[in-house]
Parts: C-alpha cells; structure tokens; sequence
C-alpha cells in the first residue's frame, strides 16, 4: 500500500512539474527580444450598403506582403508585450452595377457597370500581448492578441466603366482608402529553437475603409470596413 502511495505521489510530482513548465511564471534571461517577419496577406476592404442604395456591390478578397520587425517586452517566461512595425501592400477587387442617379453622382439615371481594382502601402503598428506556452523543451505556442494602428502612405484605383443606358461622365465609384485605421490583431504561432517563427494572424478593422466623398451639398460616406488574414516566417534574434 505504502508503495502504491509513493508511486502515485511520484506520478502527481510528475505531472505537475510538466504542468508548470507548459505555463511558467519565472523570469526571462532577457527583458528585450527583437525579431524580423516576412508573410503574405489576403484582405478585403468592403463599402456600405448604404452607399449605394440602387446598386449591386461585391468587394473581393485580394493579395500582398508584410515585412517587419516586432521587439518583445518579456514579462514573464508566460507573458510579454510585442510592439511590431510593418510595411504591407494590400490589393483587391470591386463590381458595381446600377444607376448614377442613385449613386447621386449624376441625376440622369445613367446605368453603369463599373470594376476595378484597388491596391495600398500601408505603415502598421500593432502591439499585441503575446501568451506563451511551453509544449516542448524545443517547441513553444503563443496565443497574440491587442491593437493596431495603420497610416495608409498611398492608395490607387484602376476601374473600368461601361455605360448600359444614358450618359454618365463621373464613375460610380473612385475613391481613395481612408488615410487611418484602428483595429484589432489576433492570431497564434509556433516558435521552434527559440529562434523560427511562423504565425498566423486576422486583422479586424473598426474604422470606414474608404474617405468621404463631397458632392454638392451633401457628403457621401462609403463606410466599410479593412479585415484580412496574415500568415508570416520570422527569425527572433
């Protein structure tokens, strides 16, 4: 009996041991770390139903890069902030079909099909709060997740137009993206030797994707919003 109690003593010790290195709270030998990434995108960036109450929209999901650097603020072996700075190119596509009377470009009830396509640079800034956990001596996973910033440095349109019925000189849709977004980026990766990174992450914007239009009196809000999907190797020096 008494040996049953000691081997299942040895058993719990065991466990717990485990337990406390897939999620301990020590110190880190370093309070700073630094990394670079390098990933690939998809991202839409939708408009508002309310833009064009006459027209049929449809946003698509388009391709770009990230490159950066992020620096961890170790907490703890179990916890650290990590500030990120990244250049992205973001890309897409768009269809509109209806009239310029309703899109309040043009009152002669024109029929249009416009498609285009639109690609930005932005600067991002996330910092996230990075919560790791030791699944092997070699091998750690992260769970990351805060806030972003992004300045769009510079936007570009290139559409098509096709006139069904009538005459219309302004294109239903030509707008440039909004100049700043706010949001929020989640996500998870795999660290392996303490030095390779791959992660995967979803960016969710809070702000309208596209500025607003003046036309006569009245200002046109095209709203939506910036999401995307990013998936990124790295290298933590």
């Amino acid at each position: 009996m008494k040996r049953l109690l000691i081997g299942a003593a040895c058993a719990a010790s065991c466990l717990f041991s485990q337990a406390a290195d897939f999620f301990s709270t020590e110190k880190c030998d370093e309070l700073f770390t630094i990394g670079v990434r390098l990933g690939v995108n998809t991202t839409n960036r939708t408009m508002s139903d309310k833009a064009y109450p006459d027209c049929y929209h449809h946003e698509s999901w388009g391709t770009g890069i990230d490159v950066g650097a992020v620096v961890g603020i170790n907490i703890r072996d179990y916890l650290a902030i990590q500030p990120g700075f990244f250049f992205e190119s973001r890309s897409g596509a768009y269809t509109l079909i209806g009239t310029a009377e309703g899109s309040a470009l043009a009152a002669d009830g024109s029929e249009i099909a416009q498609a285009g396509k639109r690609r930005s640079y932005n600067f991002t800034i996330p910092v996230l709060a990075v919560f790791g956990f030791n699944v092997t001596d070699d091998v750690r996973w992260n769970v990351e997740a805060g806030p972003y910033l992004a300045f769009v440095l510079d936007s570009k349109l290139s559409d098509k137009r096709f006139v069904v019925n009538g005459t219309a000189e302004d294109p239903l849709f030509h707008q440039k993206a909004a100049g700043f977004d706010f949001g929020f980026k989640m996500g998870t990766a795999i660290e392996i030797l303490d030095h390779y990174y791959v992660g995967a992450h979803y960016l969710a914007g809070c702000l309208p994707a596209w500025k607003d239009r003046k036309i006569g009196n009245v200002t046109k809000d095209f709203g939506g919003v910036t999401k995307g999907w990013v998936f990124t190797i790295g290298y933590n020096f």
